[in-house]
């Protein structure tokens, strides 16, 4: 498996570009924003999406979105139905952003879910507390974790959707998975999950 990172948009957004699987083939996990540099990326290396996995609605991790769909009409765009409102657009300061309703071809997400993509096989946990709808995906020896966990630290739960009563239960089910994985957040540098366990004081208290 071969990780690709980009730093991307006005939030500095993790966007992870999985490959490795099925020859030609990759997966973006969070295309934050950026599209035209996303997609020149995506075809020098000879590769086509098979797929957008969201980690959470939040509108920072998927503003490349509308370029890649015009690029790739028939994507597929995974998000846990919580995180897809009614409303197609949301305003922000004083900006208008879509929400991931505004996209076409977007597939649910549910807890335990299994998805075969580009080669390989992923594993879905519902992980809310940041947002109603936050997930982690798990692909190999590598979780990405959107918002919900962080280098030494969690999500915020006071945005609009946060709950940290939920946060805590998602942290207790996270501290029973076992073995070693490499964690690939959506802000700031990467970690493991031993190194989160043993140091994060969110996870060592539970």
């Amino acid at each position: 498996m071969k990780i690709q990172h980009d730093v991307l948009g006005m939030f500095a957004t993790n966007c992870f570009l999985v490959s490795g699987g099925r020859p030609g083939t990759c997966i973006l996990i969070d295309p934050a924003d950026e599209g035209k540099r996303l997609i020149a990326r995506i075809k020098k290396e000879g590769l086509a999406p098979e797929a957008v996995l969201l980690t959470h609605g939040h509108y920072d991790h998927f503003l490349a979105v509308p370029l890649l769909q015009e690029t790739w009409p028939d994507l597929p765009v995974y998000c846990h139905p919580l995180d897809c409102p009614e409303e197609k657009e949301e305003h922000d300061m004083g900006i208008v952003f879509p929400t991931v309703s505004a996209f076409s071809h977007v597939r649910p997400l549910s807890d335990g879910q299994r998805l075969c993509l580009a080669g390989f096989d992923i594993a879905v946990m519902h992980t809310p507390g940041h947002t109603p709808g936050s997930v982690t995906f798990f692909i190999e020896d590598a979780m990405f974790t959107g918002d919900f966990l962080f280098c030494g630290s969690i999500g915020r739960t006071d945005f609009a959707g946060g709950n940290f009563s939920q946060m805590k239960d998602s942290l207790k089910r996270l501290v029973k998975v076992e073995g070693e994985y490499r964690v690939f957040p959506g802000h700031e540098k990467m970690t493991t999950l031993q190194r989160e366990k043993k140091e994060n004081p969110y996870l060592k208290y539970l």
